[in-house]
């Protein structure tokens, strides 16, 4: 069997898409015209997001009809319908299902975790899953409600085995990253728990963060991040959405930008050199122009290193697209220019930054291409190999491999 996928949405569908390629085996086909199985695990997070997974669901009901075709995913929880109107003949699996595809398409079971990521030299592990709570542009609770977390020890044992493999760079993705919680024998594993104990494992390996809210990274997160000697790579990705305070009221956001800056100032307290990234959101219904310029004003004051601009998408079901003072597209689409300005400024300033610096970097499996632990990503004078390697930082994006 040759099966192809493709994967749409953040680091928790992509560790859930690696999860059923090892579970299905079979090899692997570089292009769905050419599969046997089609697996697409789709996003649901914007309309774009819907509409890119729905073109391509269109593509290969028409090009390989002949394929079995799965969709999975969170679009496939919320809406299956608009799935099956593009392609009749595919088997639909929302999230609650996933793990039950293997089944459904005759595989034996196999071990849970994963032993890699397909084409990438780091890998991503799940820990938790999840979200309860109540942000009003945000379709995600009602897609995936129930808080779950991976016991403690069959994290550790994915995180070993990952290690004896050879992996340098574990990511820990969740949807609520900072909500784990898990026992072992008995005794209570919170998340600063479980990073203390795997950072303490044997092997060569550092282990990366994925997204994180800012009331999650504890003064306890900050001091391992300070004193594990670059094993916890110094980089955090934590959704600010407004720099604005009445707006991240009016979105139903837990804290203030006041609160957002003073945790960051705590962070760059202990870990100064961190790599800062953030989720914003243009456009926001009610959001007035002088509050997106507060929002830049903000953001421009703290020293980010790069964002991840969003236009403000009406999700079917959430609060924010039945509130009043939805703001034109025109506009939306400027101020989303506006922080994308930024962002190019902030990443072009970070990348100066690190100039002359000595840095640590995994090598994508190009060998041309590096990533180091602050996040900043590189073209490397040599192909370095597999693992850990020393590099010094140079202009315009490159970096020499340290003797």
């Amino acid at each position: 069997m040759r099966a192809y996928f493709h994967t749409f949405g953040c680091r928790v569908n992509q560790y859930e898409t690696q999860a059923l390629r090892e579970r299905l085996g079979g090899e692997t086909a570089e292009s769905f015209e050419d599969a046997d199985l089609c697996v697409v695990n789709t996003c649901t997070v914007t309309t774009e997001a819907d509409r890119d997974a729905l073109r391509l669901v269109r593509r290969i009901a028409r090009r390989n009809p002949a394929a079995r075709l799965v969709v999975t995913g969170c679009l496939a929880s919320r809406d299956p319908q608009a799935i099956l109107k593009e392609a009749p003949a595919a088997l639909v699996v929302g999230n609650e299902g996933k793990d039950a595809i293997p089944a459904m398409l005759g595989c034996s079971a196999a071990p849970a975790g994963v032993t890699g990521l397909s084409n990438r030299s780091r890998a991503f592990v799940k820990i938790q899953d999840g979200c309860n709570m109540s942000c009003r542009f945000c379709v995600i609770p009602s897609i995936r409600p129930t808080l779950s977390c991976k016991p403690y020890p069959e994290l550790e044992a994915e995180v070993r085995g990952l290690v004896e493999r050879a992996v340098p760079e574990i990511v820990l993705c969740g949807v609520r990253l900072g909500r784990y919680l898990s026992n072992d024998d008995g005794r209570r594993v919170d998340f600063a728990s479980a990073l203390e104990r795997l950072l303490s494992l044997p092997g060569d390996f550092r282990i990366r963060l994925s997204s994180l809210e800012i009331t999650d990274v504890t003064d306890r997160l900050i001091g391992l991040m300070a004193s594990s000697g670059g094993k916890l790579c110094p980089s955090v990705h934590s959704p600010l959405q407004s720099g604005s305070t009445g707006v991240l009221k009016q979105m139903g956001r837990w804290y203030s930008a006041e609160f957002y800056a003073r945790r960051v100032d705590a962070l760059k307290d202990r870990v100064p050199h961190a790599g800062l990234f953030a989720d914003v959101m243009a456009g926001f219904p009610g959001e007035t122009q002088a509050q997106h310029r507060e929002s830049v004003d903000f953001i421009s004051s703290l020293g980010f290193s790069g964002l991840h601009v969003f236009r403000y998408s009406a999700r079917p079901g959430t609060k924010a697209a039945r509130a009043p003072g939805h703001v034109p597209e025109r506009d939306i689409l400027g101020r989303a220019r506006d922080l994308r300005g930024l962002d190019q400024r902030l990443r072009a300033d970070f990348a100066a930054r690190a100039v002359g610096q000595a840095r640590t970097v995994v090598a994508e499996l190009d060998g041309r291409t590096g990533l180091t632990e602050d996040f900043l990503s590189v073209r490397l004078s040599a192909d370095p190999g597999r693992g850990l390697r020393a590099v010094v930082v140079e202009p315009a994006g490159a970096a020499r491999l340290s003797a």
